[in-house]
This record gives structure tokens, sequence and C-alpha cells, in this order.
């Protein structure tokens, strides 16, 4: 009867260590959805291109330019490969005749509900020296990572003290039926 218990027992506390532990071991940070484009800076009927990552793969992608008027332009996230889930580049025009503005927004949105938004700037003639690429999404939590991932180093120490634990359980019961 004790043996069964304690085979249970070690089976449940197993079960629990893995169970809560797995989500220990997805990425960290967690990945967002994330655009960049190719220039922060476009005139009336000029063009850039657009770029995405980490949406699901396959998904359709919705580009909206909010400008005055709205321009929509869909596209796809690569299917496979090391892209997996990436877009672009898209090429994204400036009606001729859009409202010139500072920070258009330029959103992103997936068939999964992710999306990420990047500002343009929409001038009428020329525009100034521009810093090139920008990007939003992802890499602009704000947050550093400074942990470390010890969710499998954590689940071999539960490991070990369990296997320890009945090792010295066998022990003592060998001792007690031999008398020693």
């Amino acid at each position: 009867m004790k043996r069964n218990l304690l085979t249970v027992a070690t089976v449940v506390g197993l079960g629990l260590t893995f169970g809560w532990s797995t989500a220990a071991f997805g990425q960290y940070p967690p990945v967002g959805v994330g655009i960049s484009v190719s220039d922060g800076c476009s005139v009336l009927g000029g063009s850039f291109t657009v770029s995405g990552t980490n949406f699901e793969p396959g998904e359709s992608i919705t580009l909206t330019l909010h400008s005055t008027p709205v321009s929509t332009i869909t596209t796809y996230a690569n299917s496979t490969g090391s892209g997996a889930g990436d877009f672009g580049p898209t090429t994204v025009t400036i009606p001729s005749n859009a409202t010139p503005d500072n920070n258009t927004p330029i959103v992103a949105t997936g068939g999964s509900g992710d999306s990420a938004t990047i500002t343009v700037d929409v001038a009428s003639s020329t525009c100034a020296a521009s810093s090139g690429l920008a990007f939003t999404g992802a890499a602009g939590s704000g947050l550093a990572f400074t942990g470390a991932d010890i969710a499998a180093l954590s689940s071999v120490g539960a490991i070990a003290l369990a296997l320890g634990g009945m090792l010295i359980l066998t022990s003592r019961r060998r001792r007690r039926s031999t008398g020693v």
C-alpha cells in the first residue's frame, strides 16, 4: 500500500513539475509583430516599401495608410522557410491627392488580429533628410531582457530531487527488511 502511494505521489509530483514549467520553456521575451519602412518620408504621389515580421505564416495582412484619403493594400506573410511569418518589401504609394502630414500612421493588421504601427512623413514637394529605416513592434517594447532561461535547469533539479528521495526511501526499506 505504501509503495503504491509513493509511486502515485512521485508521478503526481513530476506531472505538476512538468505541467507548471512548460510555460517557462516558451520564447522570452515574447516576440511581437513589427513593421519597418524603407524611408520615413515620401512626397505626394511617391512611394516607399513596408516590410513586416513575426506575423502568422501565410496569413493575410492589410496595410492601411491613414492619410486623407485612406489607402489600403493587402499582402500575405510567407508561409514557409526561414522567413515564415514575414512579408515584404511591399510598395506603398502615397495618393497624389493626400493631405501632407507629419506622422502619418501606417498600420499592418494580420488576419489573427495582431497589428503594428509606424509613422511616415508625407510632404507636398520634398522631404527633409531622413534617417532611413524605421522599425516598430517586437524590438520597440522598451524592456531589456536581463534574465536567464532556467526552466530546463529547474526541471532537471526537480527530477534529481525526486530520484534522490526515492533512493533514500528504497535504502531505508532494505535496511528495515534485512535488519541492518
